[in-house]
């Protein structure tokens, strides 16, 4: 699977003198915006030694996103990493795609007990 992002923002905030919390803001070829996240290892000037995703699936993407600054575009293949770690293919939003409509579900639900309306 093949995906270019553009970096829009970097955010690091240091949580103790030795780690801290890293988050890329970037937006996909289909113009969703996402937030990857990872913590960080820190040396004893403060600068980020290692960087560790929150979500293993996310290594490539992490480890590529380093190199770039805001604004640069970039292409990722993930089709060795998912082949050699097992991961399926698969559409990254279509879970919150899904929880958006149970959750729609259960607003029009509340909605109608609230007013007494029938099913």
């Amino acid at each position: 699977m093949i995906k270019t992002f553009t970096l829009r923002a970097i955010d690091h905030d240091q949580a103790t003198p030795e780690s801290g919390l890293i988050a890329w803001h970037v937006i996909d070829e289909n113009n969703r915006k996402r937030i990857v996240k990872a913590t960080t290892e820190l040396s004893r000037q403060g600068f980020i030694k290692t960087v560790k995703p929150h979500h293993d699936r996310e290594m490539p993407l992490v480890e590529l996103l380093s190199y770039y600054v805001e604004g640069e575009s970039f292409r990722i293949d993930f089709g060795m990493f998912n082949e050699t770690f097992g991961y399926t293919p698969r559409e990254v939003f279509a879970a919150t795609q899904e929880q958006s409509e149970s959750a729609s579900n259960r607003m029009k639900k509340g909605i109608r007990q609230l007013f007494h309306v029938p099913f």
